[in-house]
């Protein structure tokens, strides 16, 4: 620890907790989750994807990815559908339903980053993000190096 500063992974860790927080809170009113949400945002731009893709996509185990589709599907916001081409496999689609709570999400978590960027100038954001994903992908060329 330098001049008193908590370490980076104090730091990132909070952050996320805090986003956790926010996102169960303001999300409720959906029945979605911050461990639900990310699968809604990223079929919406690759429907048809399979639960292991999305499981890789968000850096999911499949377990955990497995419990959430299901939630989802149970609330309507999604559906599975027989993969043609491999018949152990679902393709994955939202829901109209899905569709429709999709800029609901987007504006809550826009909000989001809106509050904790208060202050920042643009410049501020741009290096913050910058720097953010240097130090993921150290992250996970680390992550894979223990696999």
């Amino acid at each position: 620890m330098k001049d008193g500063k908590p370490a980076l992974t104090k730091l990132a860790n909070s952050l996320y907790r805090c986003t956790q927080a926010y996102a169960n809170e303001v999300l409720a009113k959906y029945k979605l989750s911050s461990g639900t949400y990310p699968y809604l945002l990223t079929l919406y731009g690759n429907e048809g994807i399979n639960q292991n893709q999305i499981s890789k996509e968000l850096n999911i185990d499949k377990a955990m990815s497995a419990r959430a589709i299901k939630k989802l599907i149970e609330l309507g916001y999604l559906q599975k559908k027989e993969d043609h081409e491999d018949s152990r496999a679902y393709k994955l689609y939202l829901t109209e339903s899905g569709k429709k709570i999709i800029p609901a999400v987007k504006g809550e978590l826009h909000r989001w980053n809106e509050m904790i960027t208060e202050g920042l100038t643009p410049q501020e954001e741009e290096q913050m993000k910058d720097l953010l994903n240097k130090v993921l992908e150290n992250a996970e060329r680390g992550r894979n190096n223990y696999k």
